[in-house]
């Protein structure tokens, strides 16, 4: 499998937009800090996308107490600049940056030179060095290095970086910053050195789509990409909805006319040159106009013609020539008929014209993909459903060819045809071009599933071998009027997916989802997932297997003591980490904690969570969640939860490795036993085995019995429902309705008391109810009423407006919209 080197795709930094407690903090050497003689080099890429704020990029503080800082600001004259500090003392570099470097994914290049001999400091950055004297270095240091907020500074601003090196004449350490999830920063050698609070893996922008917006419309809408104003938009009858992809925002606006024609499917085409988007139908639902078109810089509608196709045409193509002139419908499905014909509209006789092309033949289908048209005139159109008659009557099949059609010569080229071995599927709207040509993407998907999932391909244009570089979009077809297109921003390099789901002819949902390029393969994804294999035989391999599971494990103990002691600051209060609680109560052995973070500890009381690949893990969570009942989980079912991309029959062998290592782990571990009777797997408990999770969910049943209060519940297991929701950081999609049916079962309970105990004057403890709630749902407005009431009778009402207006920006942030309580109306 390929390594990640080279995919470095970045660490980015909570920011002042976020909650303090909520903030990134990038320690570089954890616990070993090296000394470096003489001369210390350090390189990184910094990418910032800040206008707003102050904030600390990274901070040196040195055995002595001596602390110098890279700072950047955004200044009130609109001239960004990085400085570099000496702390509470004086600004010793400026360094002006260009306004068309604050984009996100946007790198620039930061070298600092540090002289520890002669007493300077050197930045190279934009091809030019910024140099100053005097810092007061004695010859070496041994730096603690902060990137983010730090224990000077909480600012942070918008920022990520990756590819960073630290070295000086005699070592070297170099942090590609390439990892997937965790607090473990490692070299590029796997050496966990660093360790980071709140991170946010950039690489996992490039392989899980993000939602960014959702909307429901009670009538006909359509949705398109307007490339030049960086703006996703949605068209209804009486106004546009736009989600501007730069700023991540959203503004409706009505029309300056009324539209002159009546939607039915939405369909629309960009007209860049013109900045117009062209709405039509192929067939019209009236007699008013089939095609209009909408200024996007007024706003205003204008009236295009009222021509017509026969037949109507679901999930055709549609696409401009190069000089944007004319467009072009190609294919699509009607009237029991697949088609295979390419019209042209004539705006001068509003007619849809007819195109006949020499070549090659592309048969009827519908559900391809087509490509925009290049400098060539050139379009590709790829794939689809349908034959060689067009005939619905005697079935369909499914197409994986492509072709290059030339609008000036009207010539048709077949590229290729491939037999994928994988379950059969379609392309959504719009193929994407890489820049070199060489390469297509494609958003692909089964389209006879009423439930199905969308993902991103990566096809060769010489040849059709393709590799998938994306997660899933869960998605509802139940209607053929349903929807998804796929579109790209070259300004950030972003591919946008807009999903249309509808319910009825006039009903539908468009969510809007967003992934980084370059896209990262679903091959470097999965390896990721999964641990080291070694290439030795017999003895070899299992005596190096256990140096690595002995040396882990002494390392991990070590680390873990370490880390007992620390501490998190919480609305200034600090607050005990899950070790330095348990230590105070005894840690459990043959304790499994699913609330929170996953731990597990053995027999012996000691953590062996590292043991647990992520795999590992979730083939353990799977069956224990289905233990409690004593069910279990039948084989199959682990099959296609684990592995959804392989045929079950295929999975037989890796499911049975995994198995194996799971049963070596929970040796180890009182009380719980694997079992595996009538083609189901499940464990077989017994009361030495804790698992807080089910402690929880059965004393919230003794509630529901009447033989325990709310009171009580609360007072007993604290401790527990503190840590977190359930499986917090496990973000698997076939988690959410197990974890939504835990909150829903624990909500309740804990909001009744929260009123009772703030009314009874506790208002710390009311405070620390609230915290639980917003633990796990973070905008929840009861607990959120609740801490500032608590915080005003605390801290007083300035402390209480200044946690509102951070909960205010995260939500904002968060779900696209202000909130819509004022704090005078919550603090009342």
């Amino acid at each position: 499998m390929p390594s990640l080197k080279g995919n470095a795709q970045g660490l980015q930094f909570n920011s002042n937009d976020s909650l303090l407690s909520k903030r990134t903090s990038y320690v570089v050497f954890a616990n070993d800090k090296p000394t470096f003689n003489n001369h210390l080099s350090i390189s990184f890429d910094l990418s910032l996308w800040d206008n707003d704020h102050l904030g600390y990029v990274f901070n040196i503080t040195d055995t002595s107490g001596n602390s110098y800082s890279l700072t950047y600001i955004f200044n009130h004259n609109g001239s960004p600049t990085l400085n570099f500090n000496i702390d509470s003392k004086s600004n010793k570099i400026e360094i002006p940056l260009n306004l068309t470097q604050l984009i996100k994914r946007k790198w620039i290049r930061v070298k600092a030179d540090i002289d520890l001999e002669a007493n300077t400091v050197g930045f190279f950055v934009n091809d030019k060095w910024y140099k100053a004297k005097d810092f007061g270095f004695k010859g070496k240091i041994t730096p603690e290095l902060t990137f983010g907020k730090n224990k000077h500074y909480s600012d942070v601003p918008n920022m990520a970086i990756k590819n960073l090196t630290i070295n000086d004449d005699s070592k070297k350490y170099y942090f590609p910053l390439n990892e997937w999830n965790g607090h473990n920063v490692h070299t590029d050698d796997g050496d966990a050195v660093g360790y980071v609070d709140h991170p946010a893996w950039l690489i996992n922008e490039s392989y899980f789509w993000t939602p960014k917006l959702k909307r429901t419309f009670n009538e006909v809408a359509g949705v398109n990409f307007d490339v030049n104003q960086q703006v996703l938009f949605m068209f209804k009858k009486d106004s546009l909805i736009q989600y501007n992809v730069q700023a991540d925002n959203v503004i409706g606006k009505p029309y300056n006319n009324k539209i002159p024609m009546t939607l039915l499917l939405g369909k629309s085409i960009v007209n860049i040159r013109q900045n117009k988007c062209y709405v039509y139908e192929v067939q019209p639902p009236d007699s008013l106009h089939s095609i209009a078109a909408l200024d996007l810089s007024t706003l205003k509608w204008e009236a295009v013609g009222k021509a017509l196709i026969k037949q109507q045409r679901h999930h055709h193509n549609i696409f401009f020539d190069k000089d944007q002139n004319n467009f072009y419908l190609f294919g699509g499905y009607g009237s029991f008929s697949y088609h295979k014909d390419f019209f042209k509209y004539q705006q001068t006789t509003d007619s849809w014209e007819k195109v006949l092309f020499t070549g090659d033949t592309i048969s009827p289908r519908f559900f391809s993909g087509s490509s925009q048209t290049d400098e060539n005139n050139e379009v590709y159109i790829f794939g689809g459903y349908g034959n060689q008659s067009g005939n619905q009557i005697i079935g369909g099949k499914h197409f994986y060819d492509l072709y290059r059609i030339n609008l000036t010569t009207r010539v048709i080229k077949k590229c290729w045809e491939i037999s994928p071995d994988e379950e059969p599927f379609v392309s959504a709207n719009n193929l994407i071009l890489s820049k070199d040509k060489k390469f297509f993407y494609a958003l692909c998907y089964p389209h006879e599933k009423p439930k199905t999932n969308l993902r991103l391909y990566k096809f060769s244009v010489r040849d059709g071998s393709y590799e998938i570089v994306s997660g899933t979009i869960p998605v509802a077809s139940e209607r053929i009027e349903s929807d998804f297109n796929l579109f790209f921003d070259p300004k950030q390099d972003e591919f946008f997916c807009a999903t249309q789901e509808f319910t009825s002819p006039s009903q539908s949902t468009v969510k809007i989802y967003a992934l980084t390029s370059p896209p990262v393969s679903q091959q470097a994804y999965l390896s990721s997932q999964q641990t080291n294999t070694s290439r030795f035989n017999g003895i070899y391999k299992y005596l190096i297997a256990l140096i690595i599971v002995i040396c882990g494990a002494l390392w991990y103990f070590i680390r873990r003591r370490k880390l007992k002691g620390s501490i998190i600051k919480v609305d200034d209060e600090i607050i005990p980490d899950f070790y330095s609680k348990k230590k105070e109560a005894g840690i459990k052995p043959n304790a499994v904690y699913l609330l929170g973070e996953f731990i597990v500890f053995n027999k012996n009381s000691k953590d062996i969570t590292y043991l647990f690949s992520p795999k590992i893990k979730q083939l353990f969570i799977l069956i224990l969640l289905n233990s409690k009942d004593a069910h279990g989980v039948v084989s199959k079912k682990i099959s296609t939860i684990l592995w959804p991309d392989k045929e079950v029959v295929k999975t037989k062998n890796i499911k049975g490795v995994t198995i194996n290592h799971l049963r070596n782990i929970i040796a180890d571990i009182d009380g719980i036993e694997l079992s595996f009777l009538n083609d189901t797997y499940c464990f077989k408990l017994s009361e030495s085995f804790f698992c807080d999770y089910f402690v929880v969910t059965d004393s919230i049943n003794q509630i529901h019995d009447h033989h325990i209060t709310a009171e009580q519940f609360i007072t007993d297991q604290f401790d527990l429902i503190a840590s977190g929701g359930l499986l917090q950081y496990v973000p698997e999609t076939w988690l959410d309705d197990v974890k939504l049916s835990f909150e829903e079962l624990l909500m309740p309970v804990i909001l009744s008391e929260i009123k009772k105990v703030y009314e009874g004057g506790d208002y710390k403890k009311a405070l620390d109810v609230c915290r639980v709630v917003l633990n796990i749902d973070p905008f929840n407005d009861i607990a959120l009423k609740y801490k500032l009431k608590s915080l005003r009778r605390i801290k007083g009402i300035d402390y209480a407006k200044k946690v509102y207006d951070e909960f205010v920006t995260e939500y904002q942030k968060s779900m696209g919209s202000e909130y819509p309580v004022h704090f005078d109306k919550i603090c009342k």
